[in-house]
């Protein structure tokens, strides 16, 4: 039997009152559910403005600006080193 099943026979054994409380129960759970979606939806989109008003302030301050090539600098930040505390192995 199914969990929907299950809960039909289980609801079908209350009197109507109890079942009207049953669909008021459910449509209230789905209610709550569209409004986390949307509220996560909407912190998504938040964070992403955020984000981007970051690297916007970040490329106003210059903090860049003294790498002449981004390409060579990001490969040199890159390389592989030694972790701290490790031995290097041959």
């Amino acid at each position: 039997m199914t969990l929907a099943e299950t809960i039909s026979k289980h609801v079908s054994a209350l009197p109507p009152e109890k079942q009207r409380e049953v669909l008021d129960f459910v449509l209230f759970l789905q209610q709550r559910r569209e409004e986390v979606i949307r509220e996560s939806s909407d912190d998504g989109e938040k964070r992403r403005r955020r984000v981007a008003a970051a690297f916007d302030a970040l490329r106003r301050s210059g903090a860049f600006a003294d790498i002449a090539d981004p390409v060579k600098w990001q490969r040199d930040i890159r390389k592989d080193r030694p972790l701290p505390g490790r031995e290097e192995s041959a």
